[in-house]
């Protein structure tokens, strides 16, 4: 069987108390933060790979994948180091390096939208295919959860050095770049990413309209809320 054309990269870190989430952390404690990012991962690494449309990889933030994300992380995914530099010079690599190895439509995210389905995904690609260059999941703090470009998309308009990232202008930012350089952009449906305790009550009003949604971070949030999440 061919190999996709598309591929699907996810940058995540290992959950180590402390190192991730810290935002939220700060409100909660870092015990409980870890636990709701390991309950992201665990949802993302398992209903987000689709072998025969996409390969799914996940670009690890540390010199070697720890523990936890080697263990949650297993094939079809692959594991790759986003290596150094400002989180847009971590994002055009992994982009380039996906174009290196044959693959011409490319969709990142980040680990902290875990609401985030394959059929965002496949929506994502679709776009691609048909007539836009870059696609954005937006998310409610201004910022975006999935972003995707066609192989005709230079990554420097994406991801110019004046995006202020984790700040709420850095869709805005980012979009301004790329329709000067005259590509063109389609707003896909918001996913929301969880960096403070507010953005838990987002995650948790979509668990009532799909039972089967993020089944990990429904238990993760329950158990924090002592109480069945809906």
């Amino acid at each position: 069987m061919n190999a996709p054309v598309s591929r699907f990269v996810l940058f995540a870190r290992e959950p180590v108390p402390g190192r991730v989430k810290t935002r939220l952390a700060r409100e909660i404690g870092a015990a409980a933060a870890t636990s709701l990012y390991e309950a992201f991962l665990s949802d993302l690494a398992t209903c987000l790979p689709s072998p025969a449309r996409w390969d799914a990889v996940l670009a690890y933030a540390e010199f070697e994948p720890g523990p936890y994300l080697l263990s949650t992380f297993r094939p079809p995914w692959d594991l790759i180091p986003q290596g150094e530099g400002t989180l847009g010079e971590r994002l055009a690599r992994a982009i380039v390096r996906a174009r290196m190895e044959g693959r011409r439509d490319v969709l990142v995210a980040g680990s902290d939208a875990p609401t985030l389905t394959a059929e965002d995904l496949s929506e994502a690609f679709g776009a691609l295919a048909g007539n836009s260059d870059v696609v954005y999941a937006p998310a409610p703090d201004g910022g975006f959860s999935l972003l995707g470009m066609r192989g005709n998309v230079d990554p420097a308009a994406v991801f110019p050095a004046g995006v202020r990232w984790s700040s709420p202008h850095a869709l805005a930012d980012s979009r301004r770049s790329v329709e000067a350089k005259g590509y063109r952009v389609r707003l896909l449906s918001t996913v929301p990413d969880i960096d403070e305790v507010a953005d838990l009550w987002s995650v948790e009003a979509l668990f009532g309209a799909d039972p089967d949604l993020a089944p990990a971070t429904r238990r993760a949030l329950s158990t924090f809320l002592g109480r069945s999440a809906v």
